[in-house]
């Protein structure tokens, strides 16, 4: 059997305790946390979706085209949606959320979960999601990975 010794000198007991001041304000790492949410949600619109969004229908392609709307840039005609997003974070939990300002909750739960809608709720609108969690509270893989380097370089810093 073998034994290990480590000495914790005064240079390893400075670092500890300002690793468990950085960690234990966890405030920063949350605004952080939001911004790369809202980072991930922009991305995923100028992408047109992170797996890509199913293009609009013959039919609204057509009536657009009708009313002389564009067809570029799958929700973004207005940019009431991707305006309409917005964030929040506290010591303990980073939130993003979409349908305040001028554009309506129902309108955006509809874009990013899917269903039906219109007159008589009778359109089918696939699901386009473009904030990066789905109805489950799952992150997108490519939110996972943004909050992880962003986990880990906190960690990082906390360790200098």
């Amino acid at each position: 059997m073998s034994v290990s010794t480590i000495l914790i000198t005064d240079e390893l007991q400075r670092v500890l305790n300002q690793a468990a001041r950085q960690t234990s304000n966890t405030a920063p790492l949350m605004r952080t946390i939001r911004a790369q949410l809202l980072s991930q949600t922009q991305q995923n619109f100028r992408m047109q979706g992170r797996p890509k969004w199913q293009a609009l229908s013959d039919v609204t392609i057509k009536n657009y085209e009708r009313l002389g709307i564009s067809t570029d840039g799958l929700l973004r005609r207005s940019n009431s949606l991707y305006n309409s997003v917005q964030t929040f974070s506290d010591a303990v939990s980073a939130t993003i959320s979409a349908g305040g300002g001028n554009q309506s909750s129902a309108y955006a739960a509809i874009h990013q979960f899917g269903g039906m809608a219109g007159r008589g709720r009778k359109v089918k609108i696939p699901a386009r999601p473009y904030i990066p969690i789905d109805a489950d509270g799952n992150l997108q893989t490519e939110a996972v990975d943004g909050v992880h380097q962003v986990i880990m370089a906190h960690l990082r810093r906390s360790f200098r």
